[in-house]
């Protein structure tokens, strides 16, 4: 429902007197605009700060211009737009009624007639949204209004527009993110099918009043999505499987929009609702007609919140966006040493012993994609920082705190996800994985989930191999991490398995031969299961792989002197879902840390847990040592709360935590002098960054 406006609000736009709000958020404000004829729309103006933007006005134009494509009796139509002059904004018919969301909320599940008129309703809707080249994307029931009439799919048009001002937003910043598909939590990307799943999800909670992967938030709600089957206990028992069918977590099992439509058909909307929600639909249609003069105003405005949700990006970490017009704070990088509460304070001050002084430097933005700052390395000389970014590798300037250039990576799907260079050689390699190559006629390489790193010379940014693995059957697979051996001789990549959880593949740089297909933890690789981290040791004698799937996750040694024979296994009793996300020896070799949404050290000799310096659910996803070994500093993800970066002492066990990011910390390393450190976040509006700090 709407409110009224406020003291600053506009008037009119584009000639459309605005009579009310209807929501607001960082991106723009919702507001209920009139006509001259009198038709009610809903008007989105776009806040200042995005309609800046160069690029978001030429997606904006874009977008909009498709989106008025879009037709069907079950879509909220795109009436009207403006791209150019001091106010974007965009008009689309608005359809009294409360949301799906409201009404559950209000009446609880509907029943099995209602649903099957929603379910073919919003399955043509979004037949038609995809017949114009678009994608929902994030499809909640906030998007869904129940008019009298049938259902409306709303904010078809937005999600991408989201997408073009907030492209690295995190998939754990998204709410109601137990809509999306698992490929959009694994990988960032949306596909038609996605659209499918969410539908799945809407109608499971449109049947029993509850989320099907539950109500855990954040992270926890995303790896549910991904990790377990949905609750569809309340379900209608001749839906049952069709509700089913579209939570398939394979994307290629899931039935057809068309396929839905066919079978959910009934006499059409007619009566759909029940007599609760008609009510409650009429009350909407008041307040509608008495904005219009057609009714008398009803004795009470309430306001409705309009959420929209987008596709996208890495969880580990893997990156999605979320809510369009949803209100977000404004996090902006934190400076300091711990405060009173062991948070991160503006002074700067020293306030306990063994406690690591930071000061932050530069935040350097490194794209606008999803995808963008994924991985990050350190030169041997400290003069390039690379981190990875969509088709390409970013190259920094750690001292000016400024971007250098860009490596392409065309042949990429998405983006570089792991970044290294070598010690000597002056090698710089990107992991990442390949597309179907349809034009071959070999099946390997026209299959899904092959995995590539290419290595060039740093100095000239010339690329000097390309080498390819296999897939291993999986077809959302990625590759997590990328190293070269300390004499720069060979590259090893962190990957999935195929008969476990993971794998480690070693080339040799000259000539691109693999001389070593490392299997860890063999069984299942389950859902999130692979090798997601591999590090030499400083002399080149042992390679560790660390992984995970299930919760459990452990570290492999491998003799790397000789033919990659196993050596140990250093166990962990439990991991985040994602394993040993990171890998890292002091300069002597004797001390290995590892982070599994902890933070791990133990002894190399006598393979023993020594310290584990935060537990498993603190969101760590990486760890560095400082280069003489006395500091270890860990990254975590904002998914719960804070999120950023702490360094540790490590004889004394005392941190020192900084917040940065609306997303926290993702990968993190010591300048080769320990006196910088830079981790990979976002920008306070959530675009892919380095932020750079001194280390006292």
């Amino acid at each position: 429902m709407t409110t009224p406006l406020q003291a600053g609000d506009p008037r009119e736009v584009g000639g459309y007197r605005l009579v009310g709000r209807l929501g607001g958020g960082e991106l723009g404000t919702v507001f209920l605009g009139r006509s001259r004829s009198g038709r009610l729309v809903a008007v989105r103006v776009v806040a200042p700060k995005p309609a800046l933007d160069a690029e978001f006005r030429r997606r904006f134009s874009e977008l909009t211009a498709t989106a008025r494509k879009v037709s069907g009796f079950y879509t909220a139509q795109v009436v009207d737009a403006a791209a150019e002059g001091d106010v974007l904004w965009v008009a689309s018919a608005y359809f009294p009624g409360p949301s799906l969301r409201e009404a559950v909320a209000a009446h609880g599940p509907l029943p099995e007639e209602a649903l099957r008129a929603l379910g073919s309703g919003l399955a043509e809707a979004l037949a038609g949204v995809h017949a114009a080249g678009l994608l929902h994307g994030g499809l909640t029931p906030g998007d869904v209004i129940l008019a009298d009439d049938g259902p409306r799919l709303t904010d078809f048009a937005l999600a991408r527009l989201w997408d073009a001002a907030h492209p690295s937003r995190t998939v754990g910043a998204a709410p109601g993110g137990v809509f999306l598909a698992p490929e959009q939590v694994r990988t960032g990307a949306a596909v038609p099918a996605s659209d499918v799943f969410s539908l799945g999800a809407v109608l499971a909670y449109a049947a029993t009043g509850r989320n099907a992967f539950g109500d855990a938030l954040g992270s926890d709600a995303l790896l549910r999505v991904v990790t377990q089957e949905p609750d569809l206990a309340g379900v209608p028992r001749p839906l049952l499987g069709l509700v089913g069918a579209c939570l398939a977590k394979d994307p290629q099992a899931r039935p057809d929009l068309d396929d839905l439509v066919r079978v959910l058909a009934g006499p059409g909307p007619g009566d759909w609702l029940p007599p609760t929600l008609v009510e409650m639909a009429g009350e909407r249609k008041a307040e509608a007609d008495a904005h219009t003069g057609t009714g008398a105003q009803p004795p009470r405005l309430r306001r409705r919140a309009l959420l929209a949700a987008a596709g996208v990006a890495a969880l580990a970490a893997v990156g999605v966006p979320a809510g369009i017009w949803a209100a977000s704070g404004d996090d902006q990088p934190a400076t300091g040493t711990p405060g009173p509460t062991g948070g991160a304070s503006a002074s700067g001050s020293d306030s306990a012993a063994g406690v690591v002084k930071l000061t932050a430097g530069a935040l350097v933005e490194v794209g606008r994609e999803t995808g963008d700052g994924k991985g990050i390395a350190y030169s041997p000389d400290g003069k390039l920082l690379a981190t990875g970014g969509k088709n390409k590798v970013v190259l920094i300037d750690p001292v000016a705190g400024k971007q250098l250039g860009v490596l392409a990576v065309d042949r990429a799907l998405g983006g570089a996800g792991a970044v290294a260079f070598s010690r000597t050689g002056g090698l710089l390699a990107a992991a990442y994985t390949l597309p179907p190559d349809l034009r071959s006629r070999d099946d390997k390489d026209r299959a899904h989930g092959r995995a590539a790193v290419t290595v060039w010379d740093a100095a000239s940014r010339r690329e000097v191999i390309t080498v390819v693995a296999a897939s291993q059957g999986n077809l959302l697979a990625q590759p997590y991490a990328v190293v070269f051996s300390p004499d720069g001789r060979l590259v090893a990549l962190g990957r999935d398995g195929r008969d476990s959880i993971g794998t480690a593949v070693v080339w040799e740089v000259a000539g691109g031969k693999e001389v070593a297909s490392l299997v860890v933890g063999p069984g299942s690789n389950g859902t999130l299961g692979a090798a997601r981290s591999v590090a030499f040791s400083p002399d080149g004698r042992s390679l560790a792989v660390g992984y995970g799937s299930d919760l459990r996750g452990a570290v492999d040694l491998f003799d790397a002197s000789s033919s990659f024979a196993p050596i140990a296994t250093l166990a962990l009793d439990k991991t985040d879902p994602y394993g040993v996300t990171s890998l890292d020896f002091t300069p002597d070799g004797k001390t290995l840390a590892g982070s599994f949404g902890g933070v791990a050290v133990w002894d190399v000799t006598s393979r023993k847990l020594t310290a584990t310096l935060a537990d498993v659910n603190s969101h760590y996803q990486s760890a560095s040592f400082s280069p003489d070994g006395r500091l270890i500093a860990g990254a975590a993800s904002a998914y719960s709360q804070g999120g950023g970066v702490t360094v540790w002492n490590l004889a004394t066990r005392k941190g020192t935590p900084v917040t940065t990011g609306r997303s926290g910390g993702g990968d993190v390393e010591f300048g080769p002098d320990g006196r910088t450190l830079a981790a990979t976040t976002d920008t306070g509006e959530l675009l892919g960054a380095v932020q750079l700090w001194a280390v006292g």
